[in-house]
């Protein structure tokens, strides 16, 4: 993958571009990762068929940082992505967001659905929030201070996934400012976008697995039945746990090859009927 910078906004953003495909995908990662989350995901992919902007929300990688919680919301990284694509003169593109960046690309769609072929929604965020607890704040900066970023993923442990990785990683959390923690872990929880799933009019496919016990199965299947029956299209793969991006890339590769032959079918078919 190629680094490469694009002033968005006020900030200045970190991506990463790979392939040369005409079948465009754009990859946004969650919450505690970075842009590495996609390495291998990106290596299941074929260059000759798609071109990839893997985007470092602001904070994360070498992407640009502020200074202020608020800085770190949602709606934030959404603008953020906006100002991205814009400046690279996307339209047309699947928008695949992971953890967090599912609410990403949720958000992103519901104000910019003319910009974006389809939609995949993978392990997201739960879409209408979860509750704080008192004294998350203080347990949140206490277990940043000497936690293992992996405890909670089985994905990680998979045979495929080395060291290096692991390192690169934990190296880019490790940058990460705790204003974008704080910020967005208050962020999602107070998010409302479920409801809203009823205006997406863009394929998309809500992407789960069975073992993730950080969204939950529950979430997963809240939010395909909230999207409008004529675009909603979901995949559940067994056996896996939040990442599937890190544990199953083949999997993820092929589940995407799959969706994107589909909606360039459906856009081949819009365009006959015009």
């Amino acid at each position: 993958m190629e680094s490469k910078f694009v002033q968005a906004g006020q900030v200045r953003l970190q991506y990463f571009e790979y392939g040369q495909g005409l079948d465009v995908l754009v990859l946004v990662h969650g919450y505690a990762s970075s842009a590495a989350i996609w390495r291998y995901t990106l290596e299941s992919l074929s260059p000759d068929r798609y071109r990839v902007i893997v985007l470092n929300n602001r904070g994360a990688g070498e992407s640009g940082r502020t200074p202020n919680e608020e800085d770190y919301t949602v709606e934030t990284f959404a603008n953020d992505l906006f100002n991205v694509v814009d400046a690279l003169n996307l339209d047309g593109f699947t928008l695949v967001g992971h953890s967090m960046g599912g609410a990403t690309a949720a958000q992103f769609a519901l104000k910019h659905q003319d910009r974006i072929k389809a939609l995949v929604l993978m392990n997201s965020a739960p879409l209408n929030g979860r509750f704080l607890q008192d004294g998350w704040e203080e347990e949140l900066r206490e277990g940043l201070r000497g936690s293992e970023p992996f405890s909670g993923d089985v994905g990680f442990n998979a045979p495929h996934v080395t060291e290096d990785f692991k390192q690169a990683v934990t190296a880019d959390i490790a940058r990460n400012p705790v204003e974008r923690f704080i910020g967005g872990r208050r962020s999602m929880s107070g998010l409302r976008l479920r409801d809203r799933l009823g205006e997406i009019n863009v394929p998309t496919l809500v992407f789960g697995t069975d073992r993730d016990t950080t969204v939950g199965i529950d979430n997963i299947l809240a939010e395909y039945q909230a999207l409008p029956e004529a675009v909603r299209h979901l995949q559940i793969i067994h056996g896996y746990g939040h990442s599937p991006n890190v544990e199953a890339p083949g999997v993820v590769a092929r589940v995407l090859d799959r969706f994107s032959d589909m909606a360039w079918d459906l856009e081949l078919k819009s365009k006959a009927e015009r």
